[in-house]
């Protein structure tokens, strides 16, 4: 009978909430790693977490929000993730040294991303799902924060200048994610160096003249 052939064994039927999602999530990322982005669809990622694609659709409106929060949970997971950036204490003594410890911590979160997922969000993009608008727009208010601390420090310091706008403050965080999402790769410690040196700095420091 069809009822016998769909019915779920014991383990199954007792996985809920958090159990089941995580099962779910560890399906989606081994799928993108594994098989890329084109095979993340409810259907596969239902057979592989060994529940149904109306379990996902309760959760999750599309691949693209399912995908999104697999890799945030993914990434907090990962041993080697540190925590997030606005909750790091950063003060190396002067503003060069400060900026290259920011830029160096996101590129090690960066790279805890999974295999496929920094290519499925660039064909996002390409798609005009402004996936970058609306994942972007959700961190400004915290990357401004993190600048203005960082700043903020440098000024008492006499390094800084007093006005700095919102567009140069945001930058540090708009060149880590042309690397990613444009290029495909992070910034090596001599890029973030010419970055901090020959882009930032210049735009930051007071001039003394």
């Amino acid at each position: 009978m069809l009822e016998e052939k769909v019915k779920k064994t014991p383990t199954q039927s007792r996985r809920r909430g958090s159990e089941l999602k995580e099962a779910i999530y560890k399906a989606a990322i081994n799928i993108l790693e594994n098989e890329g982005y084109e095979k993340v669809t409810f259907q596969n990622v239902a057979k592989e977490a060994k529940t149904t694609r109306s379990v996902l659709y309760r959760y999750w409106n599309d691949v693209f929000d399912l995908i999104f929060e697999a890799v945030r949970f993914n990434i907090s997971q990962n041993p080697k993730w540190r925590g997030n950036v606005i909750d790091q204490e950063i003060n190396k003594g002067s503003l060069r040294q400060d900026l290259i410890e920011l830029l160096t911590f996101m590129r090690e979160n960066f790279l805890l991303y999974p295999k496929g997922f920094l290519a499925f969000v660039s064909f996002m993009q390409s798609q005009g799902k402004n996936v970058l608008e609306s994942t972007v727009g959700n961190v400004l208010p915290s990357n401004l924060i993190i600048m203005e601390r960082l700043l903020a420090r440098a000024q008492e310091r006499g390094e800084a200048r007093e006005k700095i706008g919102q567009s140069a403050k945001v930058l540090p965080f708009q060149m880590t994610r042309y690397h990613m999402l444009l290029e495909g790769q992070s910034m090596n410690d001599k890029q973030i160096k010419e970055l901090v040196d020959e882009v930032l700095l210049p735009i930051y420091i007071k001039n003394t003249k």
